[in-house]
């Protein structure tokens, strides 16, 4: 029987019994799996590398570069960069459901971090458990466009948790285009602080669809800002904060006047009812933001409504 080769391959796929497969992809596509992985091997889906940063070691940098990681992997990492993200453009994209999603515990002591130092990284679906008490910051972001899409963040045990989980600690500008979507954060230790923290100005910030729960918290906020210091282009939507706030800035922090963008759709539970201020950042638009000080009201609509007819 005949074989037909086709050098220039499909420019649009191919199509295997209704699934398209696309046949041209500019990067490479390594695998991580910590059960059967070596970084001995060549990272191929059946000899895969064991750990995450040997991976992005492999990567080659704006070339589409993906790594994915196997139902089950587990990771323990250790010091300040434990993890290295410093290949600009690659994809980390953790496999499985719930308890089959790779876990990575930052232990060691409280500067164990993920750096984050290139541009436009991005990760999906993955673990990430505090096994110290008081660790500084999960993610140390000083590359533009870090993304994380549905990232889970676990105290490993009682004792055991982050203060801040995504931390742009660089100049202004640096951390530019941070997108945190759909993070949830449950913590039951005192101490922790916000979702998200920035040392310098920032431009197209998102934060949305994220949950942060951290009852035991006095000063827990999602969004704490330095001083004088501005956002630009901001997307904060249909985030949920429940805290034990009782005197400070709730949801964002900020203190600057020139800041832009927009707050919609926002939950806030707290213990305050008559110093709190769910969003403080002039300048930006604010749409159905709802809080409440009780468990046994619904939230209220804070600011109140325009008057406008």
């Amino acid at each position: 029987m005949p074989i037909s080769n086709f050098p220039k391959g499909f420019s649009n796929g191919v199509n295997l019994r209704g699934m398209n497969v696309l046949n041209i992809h500019a990067g490479s596509v390594f695998w991580v799996d910590s059960a059967t992985g070596s970084n001995g091997y060549k990272g191929t889906f059946d000899r895969p590398f064991a750990t995450l940063d040997y991976a992005i070691g492999r990567c080659t940098a704006n070339k589409g570069d993906i790594i994915m990681i196997k139902p089950n992997h587990a990771e323990t990492i250790t010091g300040v960069g434990g993890i290295t993200a410093d290949i600009a453009g690659i994809s980390i994209i953790g496999l499985g459901n719930y308890n089959q999603r790779p876990r990575f515990l930052m232990d060691g002591g409280t500067t164990v971090t993920f750096v984050v130092s290139a541009a436009d990284v991005y990760i999906e679906n993955c673990v990430f458990a505090g096994g110290h008490n008081g660790i500084v910051r999960c993610f140390n972001i000083t590359g533009k466009g870090f993304t994380t899409v549905g990232v889970e963040i676990e105290d490993n045990t009682t004792d055991e948790h982050f203060l801040v989980i995504y931390d742009a600690s660089g100049a202004d500008n640096t951390a530019d285009g941070l997108t945190v979507i759909g993070t949830k954060w449950v913590t039951i230790d005192a101490g922790v602080t916000d979702l998200v923290s920035t040392t310098g100005s920032i431009d197209r910030l998102t934060i949305e669809d994220t949950y942060f729960c951290a009852d035991a918290a006095t000063g827990a906020g999602t969004l704490l800002m330095a001083t004088g210091k501005v956002v630009t282009g901001l997307a904060f939507n249909r985030n949920v904060l429940i805290c034990g706030n009782t005197s400070t800035d709730l949801m964002i922090d900020n203190d600057a006047t020139t800041n832009t963008g927009v707050a919609a759709y926002n939950l806030c539970g707290h213990h305050d009812a008559a110093a709190m201020i769910v969003i403080d950042c002039d300048g930006i638009r604010q749409f159905e933001n709802y809080s409440t000080d009780a468990d046994t009201t619904s939230g209220a609509l804070i600011p109140a409504a325009s008057s406008i007819t």
